[in-house]
């Protein structure tokens, strides 16, 4: 029986999408997605329960089963999935407490303890990387430190992609991309520094073997094939991170490419050889899926979650309106936008609904609406929700650049990409071309083209690329309202510097009002 289908699974910090990839064709042939919980039990907390990605993995995956009689035909599998998760699990694998992720900000103590011990110079040598909650070291050194017994019963730290492979086959394992959020991880060797692993208070014996994304760690178990509708022997792959398998499904594959990813959060991604060196770490650098590139890649944590936000807590009327009408709520909130000057009339928005990532960095950062008039609506908001969210990616694109970057144009992917509006701003804003490729949901897609070179159907990640992956449209900034962006930018990032000092002042005090 020809084995020639593949499974995508990517775990996403909201959402779980699976695709089936007919390596024949270059088809994607079905597709599955399910939401999974996220948690903020304390402000400057975000925890995810381990089984809650599992159980999305495999409706997901039992979603593009039923889309044909596939599971026989299915040669092998592989995951990616969010990245900068502790994920604590005993001997037997089990999850030993919440997962504490990327957006969860509450060790800043324990950044301070790892400049401490070994400096952040080393850390940025070594891993090329800044000290920052966002992660994995200081959340398990909080774990250690407030949670001593969970620490000392962790056998592994495992990421969720890593967690749902075990799952699927019994393996402890991690690839190189989600091992690149370790401090431990000499990212120019692709090795894990025991010495360094020692010296910052994690033992090297509780991370994960490695692995290369195409690499094949095992097969489907019979649990795991009873559960899922897979076939027992399946093989299962590495996998990668959401954003670098997303960079291979959109084509991202030589080094100063660039894509930029938009869901819950959001990243540009740019790609540099492993070997360059670059004194710059507001931006990070993590593995991609392909050997010998490195992703210069700047997170940023509020970019759909904003316009979600915003739904929850405002948009009722437009989401009873879209169920009357069929249509999507987020289609009916960038129309009002529309009708909106460019420059929001000057209201701006900060999207920091917790916390900064790149490149500010500020676990003590909040949202802020600045410049309100009365005459200013509801769509008002939307439209500057959307600017802020683009001013915030300028900034990261003005810092990589400087550092000697190369972007000539950015290839899109995610949720807030769909919409032509919020791309034509984010062109604008950044003055560069945009292109949109012919596929659906990348991450997904890469992940089964890593599945197919672990299962031997392809030589190579890259070569069956030309088959699969085509640019439908290119969407060109006009210069003329990139010079009036630009002005608005500068006031933009003035008011966070203004209020930076005012935010630390101002989390004190929620803490102060949270504890009575």
């Amino acid at each position: 029986m020809s084995k020639h289908l593949t499974i995508g699974v990517d775990i996403g910090t909201t959402n779980v999408k699976a695709c089936v990839l007919d390596t024949q064709t270059g088809k994607v042939l079905a597709f599955g997605s399910k939401e999974h919980p996220l948690f903020h039990p304390h402000p400057g907390w975000a925890e995810q329960e381990a089984d809650n990605y599992w159980d999305a993995v495999v409706s997901s995956i039992r979603q593009c089963l039923e889309g044909g009689n596939f599971a026989d035909h299915v040669q092998s599998i592989a995951l990616s999935g969010l990245v900068g998760v502790t994920l604590p699990v005993d001997d037997r694998g089990k999850p030993l407490r919440p997962a504490m992720i990327w957006m969860d900000s509450r060790s800043e103590d324990e950044c301070q303890d790892i400049r401490n011990a070994v400096g952040e110079d080393t850390i940025n040598s070594i891993n090329g990387n800044r000290l920052a909650p966002w992660f994995i070291d200081p959340k398990a050194l909080w774990i250690k430190k407030h949670e001593p017994s969970v620490f000392n019963a962790t056998h592994r730290f495992l990421s969720p992609a890593g967690y749902c492979t075990f799952k699927l086959c019994g393996a402890f394992t991690m690839n190189t991309g989600d091992a690149g959020l370790f401090y431990p991880y000499e990212y120019q060797k692709a090795a894990w520094n025991e010495e360094l692993a020692t010296a910052i208070g994690i033992p090297p014996e509780k991370l994960p073997r490695l692995y290369v994304s195409h690499e094949a760690v095992g097969e489907v178990s019979k649990q795991a094939a009873a559960e899922t509708g897979l076939r027992p022997g399946t093989i299962v792959a590495a996998g990668g991170t959401d954003i670098s398998s997303a960079a291979l499904g959109v084509g991202v594959t030589e080094a100063g490419q660039a894509f930029y990813s938009m869901g819950t959060g959001s990243n540009i991604g740019i790609m540099i050889p492993t070997e360059q060196t670059v004194d710059e770490y507001r931006i990070l650098k993590w593995p991609h899926v392909l050997p010998g590139l490195t992703m210069f890649d700047a997170p940023m944590a509020f970019t759909g979650a904003s316009l979600k936000w915003y739904r929850d807590a405002f948009g009722d009327a437009e989401a009873r309106l879209a169920e009357r009408m069929g249509a999507n709520v987020f289609d009916l909130y960038t129309e009002q936008a529309r009708q909106v000057p460019q420059g929001s009339d000057g209201l701006m928005y900060l999207p920091y609904l917790g916390n900064s990532l790149a490149p500010n960095w500020n676990s003590e950062a909040s949202g802020v609406f600045f410049g309100m008039l009365p005459n200013m609506g509801r769509a008002h908001f939307i439209r500057a929700l959307i600017e802020g969210v683009a001013f915030d990616l300028y900034s990261n694109f003005q810092i990589a650049t400087a550092a000697g970057a190369q972007v000539d144009e950015l290839v899109l992917n995610g949720g807030p990409t769909k919409s032509r509006f919020w791309n034509q701003i984010t062109a604008n804003v950044t003055n560069t071309p945009l292109k949109v490729p012919d596929i659906g949901e990348a991450a997904p897609l890469g992940d089964a083209i890593l599945a197919a070179v672990a299962g031997g159907i392809y030589p190579d990640p890259v070569t069956p690329l030309k088959d699969i992956v085509s640019i439908k449209e290119t969407i060109d900034p006009d210069p003329v309202m990139h010079e009036r962006y630009a002005e608005c930018f500068e006031v933009w990032r003035n008011v966070y510097e203004s209020l930076r000092p005012s935010m630390t002042e101002h989390r004190a005090l929620q803490q102060r009002l949270r504890k009575g």
